[in-house]
């Protein structure tokens, strides 16, 4: 769950692997995350929930199970589907597998009660990242399970098709969810399939229905050919791209009001002709008009969180002012304006399960960041990006890391890096020296020379240093080596 940043630097608040292990060396290696920011044991993946990852005395883990699971991601093709519950759903979990395999649906799941550490978890990750449907059998204990909210945030990131599944009455369940899965579930349509097993039957012939309606789609999309487009790297004065955008609806029907409001309309409406407002102007106006909307899904120190988001996705300037067509180019996603509320409830779910993912504690992180290659993409690079401005340092640190293993080169990724080599905590400006080098950004000369010259942390005086070496070029050479001229010189003269 999304925790606020509390002013203090990374360097005093992080876990110790995260400040062990940013060791600097002249590699590229440096960004491989099982040596930056993968957890040790003195940060153990949390285990207060009892589900499917946790050992049982009635369930042991053996060796044989070990193996069995193992191979299923590491000698075998992906899965069309995985299926993420908790150990007390374990049963009807057996059950939902055995009919999905009935209906040909080939299906990655835990099935061992596994606890085998940290790097076995990490490979839940992958097959989330691989499966074509992730399927969540949501329940009084899947939805309060810590692996269960980070395997959805991930499938949510990773724009898989997702399938909420409902054990338990959603109206019992809401109630007892994280923020977190309350943004990422409200475009979803549920199945309710219940634990009555006179009923199974039934409502799992609506589920397998929507499953291979959606595997159908996804093998009709996969044979045409690629949209080139899709490949072009996002700016952000162009339409935005959705995060996930596998068989979400928006149910407009359920909307009234000024929910239904278009971007043009709401500035009419409340600002008149005016072509820009104070940011403090907007905020009032936004909690008036959707005061009761914000209270469902979030807390009050979470909405600030929101309008902080809120501020640097409109980009109001130095000076808290919002200009309308910045307004407006917010709304546009995938072409379209979308109503104002919608709109910001959609960013809220994006911002929210970056985070998540991306966070210190998440146990799906490392192999998240190793595999950003295969669900990379400009909405997830711009999402990012939006990180790197996080209250939290070590956010802002894992974002630059991050960036740097999805390869992008674009201007505004870039710029975006380049930003933090002014950070305030050293361990944000360690990692965008990193990032930038790994990513050989020319523009990015100038800044690491004159870190590599003045930071007053040698950690990063050396990231700039390997970042520099990375990035090569007749500039450094001769920059560099001017530079340790004059130090050998001040050094001699200290000695006579």
């Amino acid at each position: 769950m999304y925790k606020h940043g509390d002013g203090s630097s990374a360097s005093s608040a992080a876990p110790n692997a995260f400040r062990s292990h940013l060791k600097l060396i002249s590699s590229p290696v440096t960004l491989h995350p099982n040596n930056i920011l993968s957890p040790t044991k003195e940060e153990p993946v949390s285990t207060a929930e009892s589900d499917s990852r946790s050992k049982t005395k009635d369930e042991p883990l053996t060796d044989n199970k070990i193996t069995q699971s193992r191979s299923q991601l590491k000698e075998k093709p992906a899965k069309d589907l995985m299926i993420s519950y908790s150990h007390a759903d374990h049963e009807i979990m057996l059950k939902v597998r055995e009919n999905l395999e009935k209906h040909g649906i080939s299906v990655w799941v835990d099935v061992s009660g596994l606890s085998a550490g940290v790097d076995f978890l990490s490979k839940i990750g992958e097959a989330i990242i691989e499966c074509k449907l992730f399927l969540s059998l949501l329940s009084s204990s899947s939805v309060k399970s810590k692996y269960c909210q980070d395997e959805l945030a991930l499938a949510y990131v990773s724009n898989r098709a997702i399938f909420p599944v409902a054990l338990d009455d959603p109206v019992s369940l809401y109630p007892l969810m994280t923020t977190g899965m309350k943004l990422q579930l409200a475009a979803y349509e549920w199945s309710m399939l219940g634990k009555d097993s006179d009923k199974f039957n039934d409502n799992f012939s609506q589920v397998i229905a929507l499953l291979k309606a959606e595997l159908q789609r996804q093998d009709m999309e996969a044979s045409r050919p690629s949209d080139i487009t899709d490949q072009k790297p996002l700016v952000k004065n162009e339409s935005r791209r959705k995060l996930n955008k596998r068989n979400t609806k928006v149910d407009f029907t359920s909307m009234e009001g000024l929910e239904l409001l278009g971007p043009e309309e709401y500035w009419e409406k409340n600002f008149l002709l005016s072509e820009n407002i104070p940011w403090s102007e907007f905020v009032q106006h936004f909690k008036t008009d959707f005061q009761e909307g914000l209270n469902k899904i979030l807390k009050p120190e979470e909405q600030d969180w929101l309008f902080t988001v809120l501020k640097s996705e409109m980009e109001a300037d130095e000076n808290f002012v919002l200009q309308k067509l910045n307004f407006l180019t917010f709304c546009k996603v995938e072409g379209e304006y979308c109503p104002i509320w919608q709109r910001v409830k959609d960013q809220a779910s994006e911002s929210w399960s970056i985070k998540e993912v991306f966070d210190m504690n998440s146990s799906v992180r490392v192999d998240a960041i190793e595999n950003l290659g295969k669900f990379r993409s400009p909405a997830v690079i711009d999402a990012l990006c939006d990180l790197l401005s996080d209250q939290d340092a070590n956010a802002r640190a894992v974002a630059a890391i991050s960036l740097a293993r999805t390869n992008a080169t674009d201007p505004v990724t870039a710029k975006s890096l380049m930003k933090i080599l002014n950070d305030k905590d050293r361990l944000v400006r360690e990692a965008g020296c990193l990032a930038l080098g790994h990513l050989r950004v020319k523009q990015a000369v100038n800044k690491l020379l004159k870190l590599w010259r003045n930071d007053v942390i040698s950690h990063v005086r050396e990231a700039a240093s390997v970042a520099l070496n990375q990035i090569g070029g007749p500039e450094v050479e001769k920059a560099m080596r001017v530079t340790k001229v004059l130090a050998d010189e001040i050094r001699q003269l200290t000695r006579s």
